[in-house]
């Protein structure tokens, strides 16, 4: 640090020197702090020195604690000269927001989400670590962040950005809708030629299924539907308003979107009935993965069990196709033909 630069820049410098290298689980004695503003800043500054101005940023409101202090338990005493108990204000740390687990959280969702270049999961997981002191230490040297291949949609984090601000605004959102072709490259979906252009009533972002989805209205629907956020391309708000939620049949409440989701565990549209289906207890951790928790269940002999769910048919059709060898519907009957329908279909194409 050169001589003549304004003394005020100490503070600035011990905050990040704090940020940088202390936490919770990691003090700095206030010779450490000294020690260190000498090493990267080549500032010069005493024990007391450094202690008046880490109070100064407490009471400037930063997150500054030390030992003993209100944030922690475990106060250093000792007797002064006077022989009166004082507390001894050391072991100095920077209070970051966010602790470990809850970085880990972020960093896997990070490294989950699809859509994502390597690029794009790399910088956004280092500026997560960067949320915390060097001493954080998360897996990105260790994980493969190709774990999905090449990114297919370089528009994905603009997608986001563009669905916040219409559902922020309360306005109507325009976007391509694509699909992919044999060669992995994702082609807009086609109306007299052209590419289809899907305009929306944008209302939530949901993770599901490994996947986000933004789940919104079309005009000359009355229902909500559903659009995959890596597929969408070209997004643009419009400037006129969404449709109000309320308006919608069935949702003249709002949306309440742990029961949607319970409703709609593949994310398909459509009609949503009363359904029961029959399989043996160890099953259930399958079904409350799928259907949440709070389901009528109603024993049967065999450690077998009815459960009876409020679902989209689609959904149950293809959860039971799925587990088609551990479930079977019971009702309503035009949902158990579907499903032989389908079966009978699949079974031709192996029995031969």
């Amino acid at each position: 640090m050169n001589e003549h630069e304004p003394k005020n820049l100490l503070n600035l410098y011990m905050l990040e020197i704090m940020r940088k290298h202390s936490d919770r689980n990691h003090f700095l004695t206030q010779k450490e702090i000294a020690d260190l503003l000498k090493s990267e800043y080549g500032v010069a500054a005493d024990r007391k020195t450094v202690r008046r101005n880490l109070s100064k940023l407490m009471e400037a409101g930063f997150p500054i604690r030390y030992q003993g202090g209100t944030m922690d338990a475990g106060e250093i005493k000792r007797k002064g000269k006077d022989g009166r108990e004082q507390t001894i204000l050391t072991n100095w740390f920077y209070n970051h927001s966010l602790e470990y687990g809850e970085l880990s959280l972020l960093i896997d969702s990070v490294l989950f989400a699809d859509g994502l270049s390597k690029r794009h999961r790399t910088d956004l997981i280092r500026k997560i670590e960067s949320l915390s002191s060097k001493h954080f230490h998360s897996v990105l040297k260790k994980i493969d962040m190709d774990i999905y291949g090449k990114s297919i949609n370089a528009q994905m984090l603009l997608t986001l950005e563009n669905i916040q601000m219409a559902i922020a605004d309360g306005k109507q959102l325009q976007f391509q809708y694509c699909y992919l072709d044999t060669n992995f490259k994702p082609q807009p979906r086609k109306e007299d030629g052209n590419a289809r252009i899907y305009t929306v009533s944008p209302y939530q972002i949901i993770a599901k299924n490994g996947h986000q989805y933004l789940i919104c209205n079309i005009d000359k629907y009355d229902d909500l539907t559903h659009f995959r956020i890596d597929r969408i391309k070209e997004s643009q708000p419009t400037e006129i308003p969404s449709r109000p939620l309320r308006n919608l049949r069935g949702f003249e409440n709002g949306l309440r979107l742990s029961e949607y989701l319970k409703e709609h565990p593949k994310l398909w549209s459509g009609e949503t009935r009363n359904i029961t289906f029959r399989c043996h207890k160890n099953m259930m951790n399958d079904v409350a993965d799928s259907f949440g928790t709070e389901l009528d269940i109603t024993q049967q002999p065999d450690d077998l069990i009815l459960v009876h769910v409020h679902a989209g048919v689609d959904d149950v059709r293809l959860w039971a196709i799925q587990f088609a060898d551990a479930i079977e519907v019971l009702s309503p009957q035009s949902l158990r033909e579907q499903i032989a329908e389908t079966l009978r279909n699949a079974l031709k194409k192996y029995d031969k």
